[in-house]
């Protein structure tokens, strides 16, 4: 299954709100699960970022409307890249 790493980012809104975190967190983890995905892990974080998650997800296209239902919250931004297991990366290059 495809991984994911998730850069997030707190609005306002969500720092305004912030004693409801855990359950945001909760209702995130469930929406991946329901998505078929499974959260590898999540760590808040200082400096650019405010949090780092790293998702497995059966497709991009799943990660989208993942993303897209998140987001109507109104409490993050996100930037999110794939990544490759190093084992994935080394089959990929003898391959070349």
């Amino acid at each position: 299954m495809p991984l994911f790493i998730i850069l997030g980012k707190l609005t306002d809104k969500a720092i305004e709100k912030m004693k409801e975190v855990k359950q945001r967190d909760d209702k995130a983890g469930q929406i991946i699960k329901l998505a078929g995905g499974k959260l590898i892990s999540h760590y808040y974080t200082f400096g650019r970022y405010d949090f780092v998650a790293t998702v497995e997800l059966p497709s991009a296209e799943i990660l989208a409307k993942v993303i897209i239902e998140i987001g109507k919250w109104g409490t993050v931004s996100t930037e999110t890249m794939t990544a490759l297991l190093p084992e994935e990366m080394y089959k990929m290059a003898l391959e070349m």
